[in-house]
């Protein structure tokens, strides 16, 4: 059934054509008893969302008009005190309302994972899988691009070895808090896919980092608090992408040649345009791709879990990441030592 499938979607999809190699058939093939159990749960899922949906909808036309009148009228109550307090019965109640319709979304997603994603992260030479897990923050510190933030939350972590380079990576959303009288709350203030590197015994001799093009002033600042300097570099066209520091100038002209630039810009168009900061430091390259995009999330409740598209899906997401390692030209001390002398 899945073969057929398969074979259906290819014709349809051309991303599809990926999956045609002996080893991704054996995938797919391992994977049917999952994926079959899994529709089991997606069916369950689904007809509680339907049934939720359908109370919901009355529930909420009813109830919403009366809950506003009470905000109004908390308001009027709470205007005189002016502490800065908003009245929010009726947000408060269409949120938890769409909480509960939406939960056997989540639920199905949540099975999903589990049951999937370990055998898919194995699929690329051993990889582990944890849905909760997250890149230490101690590792990304030093690396001058982490923002700062007060809140560290993380979804979908993968770690492993790939050709030789320690490899972790995973969604993640730092936050920072922010205050309004007598009110807290937070602000994003990256959201994206964190990946970190680590070749172990090999160093960079300097700390070099690869940031948004910024202002003169920005530029200025940055400079006088991270201790870099800019980067000239040679390619005009790369500079209106990217600001370049570095304390290691011989070695930030190695790392960022022209190959190197066509790759970067070649990740960033990977990814719609969307933003990318990295850093080379200590024995570790760490980049930060800022981005509205779900990762690695399952198909719609409505698609069911033998459709192979997901899979695919996830499957391109992972190799796309891991093809950094190769796009990136990982650092050789022995040639950088010669580019020295």
């Amino acid at each position: 059934m899945l073969q057929a499938l398969l074979n259906k979607n290819k014709r349809e999809l051309p991303e599809l054509r990926d999956m045609s190699d002996e080893a991704d058939l054996a995938f797919l093939e391992q994977s049917k008893p999952h994926l079959e159990a899994l529709e089991e749960i997606r069916l369950a899922k689904f007809k509680s969302f339907s049934w939720r949906k359908k109370i919901a909808i009355p529930v909420a036309v009813a109830l919403t008009p009366p809950l506003a009148y009470i905000d109004v009228w908390l308001m009027f109550l709470r205007g005189a005190s002016d502490d800065g307090s908003v009245a929010g019965v009726s947000a408060v109640f269409i949120g938890a309302l769409y909480w509960w319709v939406t939960q056997p979304r989540r639920q199905y997603a949540v099975a999903y994972k589990e049951k999937i994603l370990p055998k898919l992260a194995d699929l690329f030479g051993g990889f582990i899988y944890w849905i909760d897990g997250q890149i230490p923050m101690h590792k990304m510190i030093p690396s001058k691009i982490v923002p700062r933030h007060d809140k560290y939350e993380t979804e979908d972590y993968f770690t492993g070895r790939y050709k030789g380079v320690n490899v972790e990576f995973s969604e993640v959303n730092l936050k920072q808090k922010r205050r309004r009288k007598n009110s807290t709350h937070y602000v994003s203030v990256f959201k994206g896919l964190a990946i970190l590197l680590d070749m172990n015994a090999k160093k960079f001799y300097g700390h070099t980092l690869l940031d948004r093009d910024r202002t003169k002033i920005t530029e200025w600042f940055k400079e006088k608090t991270d201790g870099l300097k800019r980067a000239n570099l040679v390619d005009p066209e790369f500079e209106k992408i990217f600001d370049v520091y570095t304390n290691d100038q011989v070695e930030a002209r190695y790392l960022i040649d022209p190959v190197m630039m066509e790759r970067l810009k070649a990740v960033r168009d990977e990814y719609n345009g969307e933003e990318i900061v990295a850093a080379f430091y200590e024995s570790k390259l760490l980049i930060l791709v800022q981005s509205k995009h779900n990762y690695f999330e399952p198909a719609d409740l409505e698609i069911p879990a033998t459709d192979p598209r997901s899979l695919v899906s996830m499957k391109r997401e992972i190799g796309q990441i891991l093809s950094l390692v190769d796009r990136l030209s990982l650092y050789d001390p022995e040639e950088a030592r010669g580019a020295r002398d």
